[in-house]
């Protein structure tokens, strides 16, 4: 009974303590001495974010995300004792949200994976080492692969999303395998969450874009106003929901300038068929703003990561104006 309890208790101790299971006894916590001059924080005037130094193919880069970039204006680049990571040129991943930048001076490079099909296999250790919330400490974030897909790895490790741009690392081989990215979260019915983490592969990029940075935040300010736009578009729909006209002040011109027209033809109005067709205006004029933005976006944008953003947009849009057709549909009624 007693060598019962006792294997019991083992297998629960080795299961619930996967950094145990690294090759050679390297625990995750050694991980960190062993790389934390790999490990990078992204500073700058509007906000901050991790990166880290690889050994990609041969060459030293330092790895962060695409939209940990879009949002750091003059970023510096600062390893765990705070010296400078000097970086050169920088390259955007196609269908991933990665940017590599040259690594010209700091920083020791932590090994990559070169194939993750090869090497890793569901239900392997990770940990991540993230930067939490942009805090500028290092925290260790233990779990498991438990998802591979072509461009990306799904972890349980908890980690989120102040922890972008952290890396991925399997434990096992002790190499960087993606880069912490996202999560997505599930509310069912009975208000339990199912939380999921997505890293992108490194060893899955095909195709790098180089990187102008002026038109590269000039797209993601395009970007910016874009993802308002649409948000405002939501809570002018509740607007409309909840008391059948805006009642807000909204930001965005496409909106604004159909809002305050509107409000113009109601304070000059002189019976109700003139209130009516004011009503008719507002509906067609946003309507018609609805994807204006998008659409002449779409001429322009040319990173792959803002592209992949501007679909979704496009999506969202396209949902927005088949709710003001329908609308105007009643109107005419």
């Amino acid at each position: 009974m007693r060598f019962k309890l006792l294997c019991l208790i083992l297998v629960c101790f080795f299961v619930r303590s996967p950094a145990l299971l690294s090759a050679g006894g390297v625990s995750a916590a050694q991980l960190v001495k062993d790389y934390r001059d790999g490990l990078v924080f992204v500073e700058g005037k509007t906000g901050q974010g991790s990166g880290f130094i690889v050994d990609y193919k041969g060459q030293k880069y330092l790895f962060t995300n695409a939209h940990v970039m879009a949002g750091v204006r003059g970023p510096q680049f600062k390893l765990l004792d705070r010296s400078p990571v000097r970086v050169g040129a920088a390259v955007a991943a196609v269908a991933h949200d990665i940017v590599a930048l040259g690594v010209l001076e700091g920083g020791t490079a932590i090994p990559c994976v070169e194939s993750l099909d090869k090497e890793v296999s569901i239900g392997d250790p990770v940990v991540v080492l993230g930067n939490a919330e942009g805090a500028g400490v290092v925290n260790l974030l233990e779990g498991v692969v438990v998802g591979v897909g072509p461009n990306l790895v799904e972890v349980d490790a908890p980690f989120v999303p102040g922890n972008s741009g952290s890396p991925i690392i399997h434990l096992r081989s002790g190499k960087v395998i993606g880069i912490a990215t996202y999560m997505t979260i599930r509310r069912s019915g009975d208000r339990t969450e199912r939380v999921r983490r997505f890293g992108y592969r490194l060893d899955s990029v095909q195709q790098w874009q180089p990187v102008d940075w002026n038109r590269f935040y000039a797209e993601a300010d395009a970007m910016e106003k874009i993802e308002k736009t649409t948000a405002e578009f939501g809570m002018l729909l509740e607007d409309f929901n909840k008391n059948g006209k805006p009642t807000r002040t909204y930001s965005s011109p496409a909106i604004r300038n159909a809002v305050d027209a509107f409000a113009s033809t109601i304070r000059a109005a002189s019976g109700k068929s003139d209130a009516e067709q004011g009503v008719d205006r507002l509906l067609s004029s946003l309507r018609s703003a609805s994807g204006r933005d998008v659409r002449e976006a779409k001429v322009s944008v040319g990173y792959d990561f803002f592209r992949r953003q501007l679909e979704n947009e496009l999506r969202d849009r396209e949902e927005i104006t088949k709710i003001f057709d329908q609308a105007i549909k009643r109107q005419k009624r």
